[in-house]
């Protein structure tokens, strides 16, 4: 986390090496594994040394000969001294106060946390550039996190993982085996899987989410989703009943365990852990799923099918699992218009997943987000494209054999472009050219703004477009083109250009 100080960090990092394997370290052995300095290290187990076990004995031995080593039977007290650590942190102590305890003002916060006014103006500005990724802040007004409800539940739900980790729970007011019960009984009435490695993530998830519905922050929607009772089919009516009796049930639950009414949105909301565990089986099939949009959304089931028809033209290769991927879109379109996800959907984050997708599967990520961007002024499918990172996320993670497409991509054309004029002006050529090229198709110039056959060689250059008649020696092909070229000539261009690429 990158609100933890340097000086804290060494003193979680020497924790967990002392408690991963039960032996006595040396100084030079810790500093080996890039904790810190031999002098850093000796000045934080002196600080180090007042830790102690739920006997009341020192948590870590240091003895001259021996060295250093630590009571290997005390694996939740270490735990509990990193939530210690971590919450001795000005910046986690008041993101974590925020959450937990009654409204405090900016001055009351300047008290409790013995710092000045200028020292919380710049904690807080320090809090606010980690919650640019989550579009939320924190205000020194109200002292309260602002933004998108679901995005800031997120942001508790990692935060909290973080800094308590999977044995310590942070909530008074809720036990944790009461939300371990009402999970397994939401799970058996969705006939869904629950992993029992993420239990205990799944746990904060639903605390984070009753603790903030009591101290009233609510999911709210403008809109409303309708059906029209009579176009429905025998089928649909069964399932929007059971979906309406689910709904009823869950919300009893929630009353009976934890005193918290919940209305249609925090509902919704709820029931989205379902796509977040990955693969789960429900108890309709894929296809009785898809005749259901069908029969509701024929113009979107339409606009889902022609999308994947752009995506098969990009390898021209057939989606394997079309039926499976419709069904993902068609949910995907759904659950866009309730939350604005990041990659990983309500969990799992990895900040450099476009720029991932982009750097290995090049060829894709041009034609998608070419795609994308002109989906963007389909109407119908305008909620689908909106969050443009998270949709090209699921399709790369769905789209079977996708990376072995990519992988058997060559380039089709590679050209050099070279003016008269100059190097910079060979550049605005090649930059009104590239406005409608082809992804594969592939432009080079070159700052000495010269031509020599080691050059074309290296670069594997097939033709060269230029604005002056060239030796014959070459023994390329050359495209002649005007200096300031009109869009007439530069659409006539392109025309040839993708005429020899087909």
């Amino acid at each position: 986390m990158e609100l933890i100080d340097n000086k804290s960090k060494r003193w979680i990092n020497i924790l967990k090496l002392l408690v991963s394997k039960d032996k006595w370290w040396s100084l030079q052995e810790i500093s080996n594994e890039n904790i810190g300095s031999v002098r850093a290290i000796q000045s934080d187990l002196e600080q180090m040394k007042s830790f102690q076990t739920e006997n009341g004995e020192p948590l870590i031995h240091i003895k001259p000969r021996q060295g250093i080593s630590i009571c290997y039977t005390q694996t939740i007290r270490v735990d509990y001294y990193i939530k210690e650590i971590l919450k001795d942190t000005i910046e986690i102590r008041l993101i974590d106060g925020v959450f937990f305890e009654q409204n405090r003002s900016f001055y009351e916060w300047m008290d409790t946390l013995n710092i000045s006014r200028s020292t919380l103006y710049n904690t807080i500005h320090k809090i606010n550039s980690l919650l640019i990724s989550y579009d939320i802040e924190l205000r020194p007004d109200s002292m309260q996190f602002h933004g998108n409800e679901k995005e800031i539940r997120q942001f508790f739900v990692e935060f909290l993982f973080e800094v308590y980790g999977s044995r310590l729970w942070p909530f008074d007011d809720i036990q944790k085996q009461d939300a371990v019960d009402f999970l397994h009984k939401l799970f058996q009435v969705l006939e869904v899987n629950l992993p029992d490695v993420a239990i205990d993530k799944f746990c904060l998830w639903l605390a984070v989410s009753i603790h903030r519905v009591r101290k009233n922050f609510s999911i709210r929607r403008n809109y409303r989703y309708s059906l029209d009772k009579e176009k429905q089919t025998s089928t649909a009516k069964g399932i929007y009943n059971q979906i309406k009796n689910l709904e009823e049930h869950v919300c009893q639950m929630t009353k009976d365990t934890f005193g918290v009414t919940l209305d249609r949105h925090e509902f919704v909301f709820l029931l989205l852990i379902e796509p977040a565990i990955g693969h789960y089986k429900s108890i309709e099939t894929v296809e009785e799923k898809l005749m259901f949009f069908q029969s509701h959304t024929p113009h979107l089931f339409e606009a889902i099918h022609s999308f994947i028809n752009q995506l098969e033209l990009i390898f021209h290769q057939e989606v394997a699992n079309r039926k499976a991927m419709t069904l993902i879109l068609l949910q995907y379109y759904v659950y866009s218009r309730e939350i604005t996800v990041r990659d990983g959907f309500l969990f799992k984050k990895k900040s450099r997943y476009l720029s991932e997708v982009k750097k290995q599967l090049p060829y894709f990520y041009s034609r998608i987000t070419h795609i994308i961007q002109e989906l963007k002024t389909d109407d119908i499918l305008a909620s689908l494209v909106k969050n443009e990172r998270e949709l090209i996320r699921i399709i790369t993670s769905n789209w079977r054999g996708l990376v072995h497409l990519e992988m058997d991509r060559r380039n089709v054309l590679n050209i050099f472009v070279i003016s008269t004029l100059g190097y910079n002006h060979s550049l605005l050529i090649a930059d009104l050219i590239k406005l409608r090229l082809p992804p594969l198709i592939h432009i080079f110039t070159s700052p000495e703004n010269t031509l020599n056959e080691l050059t074309m060689d290296r670069l594997g250059i097939d033709m060269i477009v230029t604005d002056t008649e060239l030796p014959n020696q070459l023994g390329r092909p050359t495209l002649l083109i005007s200096s300031f070229p009109t869009k007439k000539e530069l659409d006539n261009l392109h025309s040839r250009l993708v005429d020899m690429t087909n």
